[in-house]
């Protein structure tokens, strides 16, 4: 015997064992409760047919039974059956006035009822079942009957033991077929789950041989409209999203090592030239200020890396407080005039007043900077760059424009992703990191609103913050 306890036993059967066990059991219980209840129907359909039967035999000796003038009863001289006649050979009657039997008449094997009516309940219709004198049950039918003007009970047989007999033989028929039923409806459930989970083992068979190298397979889905249809879409779907994870993942790596191996590579090209040759102490200045740039410049990539991991993972909880939104815009620009001075660009802001929004002041105005950054670095010398802000039922609207080239509809749902750049070869110098809208994005995303992009044909790109109300 097993040691484990039942339910660890159970969970360690096949889930088409226990469906199959669980079936037949359940079927089980079901015939079994049926049983009584279709054996008592049958024997009350064996009853009322005998009972029908008998009030027609009864109606038939009634109209053939006269008084014989001597205070008994016979039968009718002038009728043209006899008691041996077809029909009435498989019944028999006896006739009673009061306590006394007047006429017996047995056609089959002269068996006598052994008890005669009670006179109290002589006078109305009634049904039982007596013994008869040779040891059978006989089924009997009595009612007054009126014999020229003189009163008594008429009171009709028929053999019993044939009923009950066929009765026996239903309930042993019910009482082994019962077993028989139960290992039917065991094999068929065994079937029948088998069938039914045909497609999880094929899923299963099919998730095995999915690997890291192999996660554009997908799972086997015959019917998506069932249950297990719906479960493999769901499988599919997360194969999908993890796919797309995997290959963002790769990207990712590729892109950081690439980022990180370009200042790394320029502090040891500016540290080797260094050493080569002799150079005086002006030159070593200009070199170490050199490489202090890229150890700052990884260090910035390293810093920016980390936040991007932290607000992803929840780690940077979003500290909320209410404050002017033209407030924040306005001093986001000014931080960046000197910026955009370098370009000859205009900032010129159209806000509307009185809007106040309740969010992370430094997330989200991280975010503007990023936008705002890259509207500079994209938009043309001695242009402007709208900021515009409104309030709406749906929400607060910040708009950021500028007047560069636009983006290529091809790029347009990349450029939120990190590292990605619309021209491949512009220096790392010029280009940034490639993560300032990337961090934009997610920023915004953590207070539950969105950024959109829209590029008119004319050129030029507009970058709109929707935010929830607040």
């Amino acid at each position: 015997m097993s040691d484990l306890p039942a339910p660890v036993a159970n969970s360690r059967r096949s889930l088409r064992l226990r469906l199959t066990i669980s079936f037949t059991l359940i079927s089980g219980a079901i015939l079994l409760a049926f049983l009584p209840v279709v054996y008592t129907l049958i024997r009350k359909q064996l009853s009322r047919d005998m009972d029908r039967q008998l009030r027609i035999d009864w109606s038939l000796i009634e109209a053939h039974l006269e008084d014989d003038g001597r205070g008994g009863v016979q039968w009718r001289k002038s009728s043209p059956a006899t008691p041996r006649s077809a029909g009435y050979a498989e019944s028999w009657f006896d006739v009673w006035a009061g306590e006394q039997s007047l006429l017996k008449h047995w056609p089959s094997h002269g068996a006598e009822a052994l008890h005669p009516p009670a006179p109290d309940k002589a006078v109305n219709a009634r049904f039982d079942s007596v013994p008869l004198s040779d040891g059978r049950p006989a089924r009997t039918f009595q009612q007054p009957a009126t014999l020229q003007d003189r009163s008594v009970v008429l009171r009709v047989f028929r053999d019993e033991s044939p009923h009950r007999s066929t009765l026996r033989r239903i309930l042993a028929g019910l009482a082994l077929g019962m077993p028989v039923a139960v290992l039917l409806a065991g094999l068929a459930g065994y079937a029948m789950a088998g069938r039914t989970l045909r497609p999880v083992r094929e899923m299963a068979a099919a998730a095995r041989r999915i690997t890291s190298d192999s996660l554009g397979s997908r799972l086997p889905n015959p019917n998506p409209h069932d249950e297990l249809g719906q479960l493999a879409t769901v499988f599919n779907e997360t194969l999908q999203r993890i796919e797309s994870s995997f290959d963002a993942l790769k990207r990712f790596t590729a892109d950081a090592s690439h980022e990180l191996r370009t200042p790394l590579t320029a502090l040891r090209s500016v540290g080797e030239v260094a050493l080569r040759e002799d150079r005086s102490a002006d030159e070593l200045r200009e070199t170490i200020g050199s490489m202090l740039e890229e150890a700052q410049r990884l260090n910035d990539l390293a810093d920016t890396l980390l936040l991007l991991a932290r607000a992803e993972s929840g780690r940077l909880p979003l500290q909320r407080e209410r404050f002017s939104l033209d407030e924040l815009i306005r001093e986001t620009c000014e931080r960046l005039e000197v910026l955009a001075a370098e370009k000859n660009q205009r900032i010129e802001i159209a806000t509307a007043p009185g809007i106040s929004i309740e969010a992370d002041r430094i997330l989200l105005r991280q975010a503007l900077t990023n936008l705002l950054h890259n509207a500079i670095r994209h938009g043309p010398a001695d242009s402007p760059i709208m900021v515009r802000t409104a309030a709406s039922g749906t929400g607060v609207l910040l708009e950021i424009t500028d007047q560069g080239p636009g983006i290529p509809p091809e790029h347009r749902g990349k450029i939120f992703e990190r590292f990605y750049r619309i021209d491949k070869a512009r220096s790392r110098a010029d280009g940034g990191t490639g993560l300032g809208l990337a961090i934009a994005r997610l920023f915004v995303e953590q207070h539950g609103g969105r950024i959109e992009l829209d590029c008119p044909s004319e050129g030029g790109c507009c970058f709109r913050i929707v935010l929830p109300p607040s």
